[in-house]
């Protein structure tokens, strides 16, 4: 022993001394790497949900219909092509589905033919029962029947069921099919077999601003451009449905401020990400991460205090945000600007909207606040023109995230071969203590022979 200490504690220690050095560096390394990889990722779901508010505004953000319906003898559903307007709808029949009965004792009653074709025909498809086939010794009862029509392949589109009644059953086909063109024919070797009709066969009769229209379903798709109504019930003689369709002012609003908010959002973060930390960022880094604590959001765009400042050398993040604020003050291909409708840009750099004025120049002219945005060379296609080469494939953050991970890929590399060479170290400084520990107990040994 060694002033009371291993061969291996004295080894250990001298390594531990002796890499401190290079471990320290190294973990330097990896976290600023880390750190500045993690925060092009931030940045880049920013810019990405910048893409998508854009994407809606030059989609359908302001092309969205309202609806209003009188009663409830229809449903109306409207996509953005909808056409404004009022309609009036008179509803004089619905489509139905052809059924068809007959009575039966029970429902293990046979009785049916044991010879010759049974045909059942719907709109000009046809199944064909051999009863001789299947019957042969008219045991064949109507649940089996039933059973038979149900699940045959060359079903013409007639459903059987059974209807109990208390004392009798009904054996009933019903065309799965609403409309006139779907009535049931059936027949035993052309000879029709007794069966009463319980329901019509019949086509959905409308009057829509006095324009007659007939259908075989009760649901009408695209009876007007955009417009599809679901037939509820018949109006009595005198009555109609009035349906408005009109266009959607608060869903534009909301893709303006949406816009507004994602923009905001993109500058703060940029902000962050570039600046060193101070007072005032580090109290917005505490409200943001209480607001996340109360809303439990996704805080996949949040930034953390390690990432504060991390790519505060990137001039190229500087002039995506430089040209941002830059675009704004421009005016858009037809003339006008961002300010006309309510947007304006605040000393700290962040847009403000006055809700009111925006819904006034939407309901004043609301096909001129469209064009701004979404002709060419409006707002969108200049923030996309500033955008897509960051988040495009093998872009300036692609290749600036690949760069990162290529550096950490090298950091871990040293950091092994670091590893390797002071365990190699290790072994020589613990081969060289045991030899001086053996030594040393030699020589204590030999000069106790002279006591």
């Amino acid at each position: 022993m060694i002033s009371g200490i291993s061969a291996a504690q004295f080894a250990e220690q001298l390594i531990m001394a002796e890499r401190m050095g290079k471990d320290q560096l190294y973990k330097t390394q990896m976290n600023r790497y880390e750190a500045q990889l993690s925060a092009y990722e931030v940045l880049e779901k920013s810019l990405n949900t910048m893409t998508s508010k854009l994407e809606r505004i030059d989609g359908d953000g302001f092309d969205e219909k309202t609806v209003s319906v009188s009663d409830d003898n229809a449903s109306v559903t409207v996509s953005p092509d909808a056409p404004e307007g009022q309609y009036d709808l008179y509803i004089q029949q619905l489509a139905q589905a052809h059924q068809l009965s007959k009575t039966f004792a029970s429902e293990d009653a046979t009785g049916l033919p044991t010879t010759g074709n049974l045909t059942l025909e719907v709109g000009g498809e046809v199944l064909t029962l051999d009863m001789g086939a299947i019957n042969s010794d008219g045991s064949l009862t109507i649940s089996q029947l039933r059973d038979y029509i149900n699940d045959h392949p060359d079903n013409p589109g007639v459903q059987a069921s059974l209807v109990r009644t208390g004392g009798n059953v009904e054996f009933m086909l019903t065309s799965k099919e609403t409309g006139a063109s779907s009535q049931i024919t059936i027949k035993h070797d052309g000879n029709d077999i007794g069966m009463t009709e319980r329901r019509a066969a019949q086509d959905a009769l409308v009057t829509l601003n006095g324009i007659d229209i007939s259908s075989s379903s009760n649901y009408l798709e695209n009876v007007i451009d955009g417009v599809n109504v679901d037939l509820n019930k018949t109006h009595q003689s005198g009555e109609s449905t009035t349906i408005t369709i009109g266009t959607d002012y608060e869903a534009s609003q909301t893709a303006v401020t949406d816009f507004v908010d994602a923009f905001n959002e993109l500058m703060d973060q940029i902000n962050k990400l570039t600046r060193s930390m101070g007072s005032e960022v580090a109290d917005d880094i505490d409200k943001d991460k209480d607001k996340d604590d109360e809303d439990d959001e996704d805080s996949s765009t949040s930034i953390s205090e390690d990432q504060l400042g991390v790519l505060k050398g990137d001039a190229s993040i500087r002039m995506l945000q430089n040209s941002m604020r830059q675009m704004v003050f421009e005016p858009s291909a037809n003339g006008m600007r961002l300010s006309d409708i309510g947007i304006e840009m605040g000393r700290d750099g962040k847009l403000t909207v006055d809700e009111d004025k925006l819904s006034d120049a939407l309901k004043s002219d609301p096909s001129a606040v469209k064009s701004m945005f979404v002709d060419d060379g409006g707002y969108v296609d200049r923030i996309d023109n500033i955008i897509d080469p960051f988040t495009k494939s093998n872009g300036y953050l692609d290749l600036k995230q690949d760069n990162l991970d290529s550096q950490v890929s090298r950091v871990e590399d040293n950091m092994e071969r670091h590893d390797y060479h002071m365990q190699q170290r290790y072994q020589i400084y613990l081969a060289q203590f045991t030899a001086m520990e053996s030594n040393i107990a030699k020589m204590s040994s030999a000069s106790g022979l002279f006591y």
